[in-house]
């Protein structure tokens, strides 16, 4: 029993002179510990906020664009517009779900101006400013749209099927009979048929996959796709 005592007293001395000897490295440590955990408590509590406020400020843009617009005329749904976008646009360019929603509102703003190319690179700035987010796959359709409005077909199809591959879209078959949609007027037969097999493999009974195999049913007796 006295050599263990004697062994467990020599070791609480080790541990005690090492302490003491990196006694400053060891409090430098635990206070750089306790400010990370401190600045990164603040900073969540900081963005929270500002990502709080930076939307009620996008939704309070929006309710004043479209409350009561349906009876208005279009130099004063113009108006609006400009009027929206002026003050949406110091949000454009913020990160999160703040420049989501700020890029997705200034692309209707685009769309209902007709102005495609603008539209797009709004969508495209959603899309990319949350890739993971539920917002992205909703960008890539609306920006395959926009595609489809400005007649290029290429982009279209690839942003459709962007759309149409997350599987927790909403939109999912809609989009990918788009793409087949897009492909058969190229004339891309084959692709156009491999798109509206996909619909009727993974949503059978969606409506839209219904409207495929009509599409397909039209091609094989066209004489288009075996």
């Amino acid at each position: 029993m006295a050599d263990k005592k004697i062994n467990k007293a020599n070791a609480d001395e080790k541990v005690s002179g090492y302490v003491m000897r990196h006694r400053m490295p060891l409090i430098i440590l635990t206070a750089v510990v306790v400010a990370g955990i401190v600045f990164y408590s603040v900073f969540t509590v900081i963005t929270s906020k500002s990502n709080e406020k930076g939307i009620a400020r996008i939704d309070t843009i929006e309710y004043e664009l479209t409350k009561d617009s349906s009876g208005l005329q279009e130099t004063e749904l113009e108006t609006r517009r400009a009027g929206a976008m002026t003050k949406i646009t110091p949000y454009l360019k913020k990160g999160g779900i703040v420049g989501v929603r700020a890029n997705m509102l200034a692309a209707d703003i685009a769309y209902e101006r007709k102005n495609y190319a603008d539209a797009k690179t709004y969508w495209a700035a959603a899309a990319l400013k949350e890739k993971k987010a539920y917002t992205a796959p909703l960008a890539y359709y609306n920006e395959a749209v926009c595609c489809e409005e400005a007649n290029d077909l290429p982009n279209a199809v690839l942003l459709y099927g962007k759309a149409a591959d997350t599987d927790e879209f909403l939109l999912a078959a809609h989009a990918r009979f788009s793409q087949g949609r897009v492909y058969e007027s190229q004339g891309d037969y084959k692709k156009a048929a491999d798109a509206y097999n996909k619909v009727n493999d993974k949503s059978p009974d969606d409506s839209w996959a219904h409207l495929a195999k009509t599409r397909l049913i039209s091609l094989k007796a066209d004489g288009k796709i075996e």
